[in-house]
């Protein structure tokens, strides 16, 4: 590349940007797509650009759009690129635009560049009557539309590295993958050079059946669900990891002649206790195939065919939202998990609320009664993997186990 052809200075700028917006990206990065550029790729075309910064910086479908968006931005028209195949080595390393060391290692602070600007510098509005006209001289709109991403207590990526350390790695299939040592053992058993010895790939067997709350309460954290829920289907890599929807309980008609007990007269939270032992397992109830909650199947079913040897994972506020205690959601909710446990004994509740809105003594809510009896975390970063542990097999305890 001769000098007359730089680096593009808008790639420092454009990789600023995606730190920012919470892209997983260091000076090893950085180096990366130097070390590509030096190769001689990227450099026929504008597109060619931008189709290698995807490759080396986006790990999602979101981050690749998110990432186009902010390369139309900031890259120059097609017109004025000037750039050559022709690479060298020491004129990349040399060039006046590319960011030295010392900006690489210290990635936290700001560009504050946008923020220099002087008032001759802003576009200027002229009032002409009515609302002022907005101007947009000097701005190049990118082509391709906006992608505004919602900020959730957890990202795509935050939830897909929780959920890839659920495994059940085992040898299945057909034997495509060379046994080394099989093979050595052979040939020293039988003397003679052999063929080789070949085993099956390891495959991750984990099984996963995830309920989910929807509607009523649920209804704010829908979007913040349905981003989980892709995470875990797109990239938790389960064999399987089939979903179904509930509202309120995953089970109804439990014998509610236990409230009447005289053992719960004196007791006012948690009321279910004394009589924890009578509370018969039930499942009966529906569930739902689709968000909508219009195509019902039966909970019986979905136990039958779905929750043996896998971990089960309920979503749900489990009232938390409204700070109600509901003796009957609770009784429901415990003979579920009491019906569970005859198919897994491998089960966590995530709770989209933070933990100070359901665990505590001066909270009495239905979610509070239903922590001390299910492993219940809160939906972020730490309750995830927290949630991943128990179902891995660690230890947790709770306060009154079923």
């Amino acid at each position: 590349m001769s000098q007359s052809s730089p680096l593009p200075s808008f790639l420092w700028e454009l990789f600023l940007r995606l730190r920012r917006r919470g892209f997983v990206v260091g000076p090893q990065d950085y180096e990366a797509l130097l070390l590509a550029l030096n190769a001689g790729f990227g450099w026929s075309s504008q597109q060619a650009l931008k189709e290698l910064c995807a490759k080396l910086w986006a790990k999602s479908y979101r981050e690749q759009e998110t990432l186009f968006v902010l390369f139309d931005q900031l890259a120059p028209v097609e017109e004025a690129w000037e750039l050559e195949r022709d690479v060298k080595a020491n004129n990349l390393s040399s060039s006046k635009d590319e960011p030295d060391s010392t900006s690489l290692l210290d990635l936290e602070e700001d560009d504050e560049s946008d923020h220099n600007k002087t008032e001759s510098e802003l576009p200027q509005a002229h009032s002409r009557g009515g609302l002022p006209p907005i101007s947009l001289k000097d701005v190049k709109v990118a082509e391709r539309p906006f992608v505004l991403e919602p900020q959730y207590p957890v990202t795509y990526r935050e939830v897909a590295q929780a959920w890839r350390r659920l495994r059940r790695p085992t040898r299945t299939g057909p034997p495509i993958e060379l046994d080394i040592e099989g093979t050595i053992e052979k040939c020293s058993r039988v003397g003679v050079a052999s063929s080789l010895v070949m085993r099956p790939r390891r495959r991750n067997i984990a099984k996963v059946l995830l309920l989910i709350d929807r509607k009523g309460s649920m209804t704010p954290f829908h979007g913040f669900c349905d981003e989980v829920c892709t995470a875990m289907q797109e990239a938790g890599r389960f064999e399987e990891l089939p979903v179904f929807y509930f509202q309120n309980s995953p089970a109804e008609g439990a014998d509610d002649s236990v409230l009447e007990s005289d053992a719960l007269e004196d007791i006012f939270f948690p009321p279910l206790d004394p009589v924890l032992p009578e509370i018969k397992p039930v499942t009966e109830g529906d569930l739902y195939l689709d968000p909508e909650l219009y195509n019902l199947i039966s909970l019986e079913a979905v136990l039958k065919n779905h929750a043996n040897d896998a971990s089960v994972v309920i979503l749900s506020d489990a009232g938390a939202a409204r700070k109600q205690f509901n003796a009957e959601r609770l009784l429901n909710t415990i003979a579920f998990f009491k019906a569970l446990r005859a198919h897994t004994t491998r089960y966590v509740w995530l709770n989209p609320l933070p933990k100070n809105h359901w665990d505590g003594s001066k909270t009495k809510s239905t979610a509070t009664a239903l922590s001390r009896h299910i492993p219940m975390f809160s939906l972020n970063r730490r309750g995830l993997h927290q949630a991943v542990n128990v179902l891995r097999g660690q230890p947790y305890t709770v306060e009154k186990p079923l």
